[in-house]
């Protein structure tokens, strides 16, 4: 499990996608190597993007909340995912 500061410095450092729609068009075109939920996103939202990552077989992390992971994404706003794309 990684760190917060690993988490942030991944998302900073990476060419990522925000948002659950891209997220989940990412996973679909196999794009994305680690995804990042807000434990405070919404549990349907979170069962749906776990279970598309674990089928796809891509690493899940977990951003304490949606207010920290659109600030660590450099975003205005909340996130509740981010997805890290391949290189």
């Amino acid at each position: 499990m990684k760190t917060e500061t690993e988490i942030e410095t991944m998302i900073k450092s990476s060419p990522k996608v925000v948002g659950t729609k891209q997220v989940l068009r990412s996973i679909a075109s196999d794009e994305l190597r680690c995804v990042v939920i807000s434990e405070d996103a919404d549990e349907a939202l979170k069962s749906k993007l776990i279970d598309a990552s674990m089928k796809s077989d891509i690493e899940v992390c977990y951003a304490p909340s949606m207010e920290w992971l659109g600030h660590a994404s450099e975003i205005a706003v909340g996130a509740a995912v981010v997805g890290i794309l391949k290189c």
